[in-house]
C-alpha cells in the first residue's frame, strides 16, 4: 500500500470560503479538490522527461 503523506497548510478567508463553495458545487471534498489543484500545478512546472521547468539556485550560481 501507498504511503499517504499529511500535511497542514493555512488559508485566508477567502480562499477557504471559494473551495468550500467549489466543494458544494462539484459535491466533492475540500481535500481532493485541494489535492487536484496543487496536481495539475505541479505537472505545468515539469517537463515531459520530468525535469523542473524552472530555473534552480544552483543553476543561478554559474551564470552570475
Amino acid at each position: 500500500m501507498e504511503y499517504k503523506k499529511r500535511i497542514s497548510i493555512r488559508l485566508d478567508e477567502r480562499i477557504a470560503m471559494l473551495l468550500n463553495e467549489l466543494s458544494k458545487i462539484t459535491r466533492t471534498s475540500t481535500s481532493i479538490i485541494i489535492r487536484g489543484m496543487v496536481n495539475r500545478s505541479i505537472e505545468e512546472l515539469i517537463d515531459k522527461s520530468g525535469n523542473w521547468k524552472i530555473p534552480n539556485e544552483k543553476d543561478k550560481e554559474g551564470k552570475g
